[in-house]
């Protein structure tokens, strides 16, 4: 399940990490496909908070009798850790999403730049 998640954020920087295209017509596009991108990041992240909430919840029942040896905060630092993965995935599809708007304003600014110049002439 885990490689499943990383292809997919894979996938997203390698389109992200694209150059922004010149022609109106293909920034429209990618100004589209940028929104469907920041429509399943949300959705995976939603997925990866899930899958982090269910390893600490199993942890935390298979290893209560840590909780005795350890200090709360040491003992959610090591339950935590056991979701260290998911929660990487997580952050990356954060990025991807900042990413994504940040890119969006930008198609949004060059294709007001293009009407502009069409304007005036």
């Amino acid at each position: 399940m885990l490689d499943k998640y990383n292809d997919h954020y894979q996938r997203m920087i390698k389109y992200l990490e694209q150059p922004l295209p010149k022609e109106p017509e293909e920034l429209i596009e990618r100004l589209n496909n940028l929104s469907i991108l920041m429509t399943r990041a949300g959705n995976y992240m939603t997925e990866c908070q899930y899958r982090i909430d269910e390893v600490v919840d199993i942890e935390c029942k298979v290893n209560l009798e840590l909780l005795d040896k350890f200090s709360a905060s040491t003992f959610n630092m090591m339950i935590k850790a056991k979701a260290k993965d998911w929660n990487r995935l997580k952050t990356g599809f954060e990025r991807c999403c900042s990413a994504a708007v940040h890119q969006i304003d930008a198609i949004r600014t060059l294709i007001s730049f293009e009407k502009a110049k069409i304007q005036i002439l």
